[in-house]
């Protein structure tokens, strides 16, 4: 019970600040939208769906805690990332660590886009058809663990992190998610290379052939550069985004449900192949 107090409690903290960042982001994004008049019914969805994903992770979060922290310690090599209390100083402390964040984030979102088990819960986030600032938090819950097993267990390990004092410095750059997000014409040019945005992220959201699977990174496209994942977008480009079948995840039993769907099929599948061979072996 007290597991589930500080679920809740934590995600409807996080679901009034995610609020407050969706009102303000929705407000500029109907002034310069990059696709105008998106279905009000979408957005009302990913509100509603936002809480659920924040009170999911709150909720699973602490369960890996007992396998995560101890392996961690085990492993642990903990090179440090130290810079000086000057504002210079925590400013770098904060990019350095997103951008070796970023370096693990990049190849987990490559695998989610390759490996169709991973796949069967990131599509959630990309079925949405009108892409916008309240489709941040539009994950499956289940990203949470990988996340942690994927991400945030390889940091621990070999990386030590300084405590950042301007801890301001941390919320601006969780806003990044929401901005890249947001549904506005906002080209960043020559600094499409060097910062995600709008504009590059909705290419990798995109329905267009020559768009799929592009744009892994979440803050540094040098990542998708180095790795020939990179696709800049044309000026004046901003595609159409969601799935390729159209497959409608709009409801948060079915998307909830959806991984769950296609791994039962899957091992039916296999199981069937299985019994299949055993019996013309006979």
């Amino acid at each position: 019970m007290h597991l589930l107090h500080d679920a809740v409690l934590n995600a409807w903290q996080q679901f009034q600040y995610a609020c407050l960042v969706y009102c303000i982001a929705l407000v500029i994004e109907s002034l310069i939208p990059a696709q105008p008049a998106q279905p009000l019914r979408h957005v009302a969805f990913n509100i509603l769906y936002a809480f659920v994903f924040l009170f999911m992770a709150n909720l699973l979060s602490p369960l890996f805690d007992p396998v995560v922290r101890p392996l961690i310690n085990l492993l642990r090599i903990g090179m440090p990332i130290a810079f000086a209390d000057t504002f210079s100083g925590q400013l770098l402390q904060v990019l350095v660590f997103y951008f070796v964040f970023d370096f693990f984030y990049y190849w987990l979102h490559r695998a989610q886009h390759t490996f169709p088990w991973l796949w069967a819960q990131h599509k959630i986030h990309h079925s949405d058809e009108s892409l916008n600032v309240t489709t941040a938090n539009r994950h499956h819950w289940l990203e949470v663990p990988f996340q942690g097993l994927a991400i945030w267990v390889p940091l621990g390990i070999f990386f030590q992190q300084k405590p950042v004092t301007l801890g301001w410095l941390w919320g601006l750059f969780l806003l990044w998610g929401y901005f890249i997000h947001m549904n506005i014409r906002f080209p960043l040019g020559p600094l499409t290379r060097v910062i995600n945005g709008p504009q590059l992220h909705r290419i990798h959201h995109s329905t267009r052939d020559e768009h799929l699977d592009k744009n892994f990174a979440s803050s540094f496209p040098v990542f998708d550069v180095l790795f020939g994942t990179y696709c800049a977008p044309r000026k004046g480009e901003y595609p159409a985004t969601g799935l390729t079948d159209r497959e409608d995840l709009n409801g948060v039993l079915r998307a909830s449900w959806a991984p769950f769907a296609f791994w039962y099929r899957d091992v039916g599948r296999r199981l069937g192949m299985r019994r299949q061979r055993g019996t013309d072996a006979h």
